[in-house]
């Protein structure tokens, strides 16, 4: 029979587990974003044959947005990776 620490134990796990693959879901959807201004402005600069200084600004900064959501998805990523192993040690425990 679980008790009231290991049912909040097991809420909090699952909802620690659910609020990382929400933040990885808006992480994509922020890659998916910057991946269509990044084509947009590849567009400008095909159809042109060169970007304006405020364009290539813009190229910069989304270099460094892509680089941010990259080094924040492997956190996501490790921290549900041991949020996840945490829980598979307690079930294991309260197996034995």
């Amino acid at each position: 029979m679980n008790t009231a620490i290991e049912q909040f134990e097991e809420l909090y796990s699952r909802w620690s587990m659910l609020d990382k693959f929400g933040k990885e879901f808006q992480l994509a959807k922020m890659w998916q974003r910057a991946q269509a201004v990044y084509q947009a402005l590849m567009w400008s600069y095909n159809s042109k044959g060169y970007l304006t200084d405020v364009e290539a600004g813009y190229v910069r900064q989304l270099q460094q947005v892509f680089q941010t959501i990259q080094a924040q998805k492997l956190q996501v990523d490790q921290d549900l990776a041991n949020e996840m192993m945490k829980h598979l040690a307690k079930i294991a425990i309260r197996h034995k």
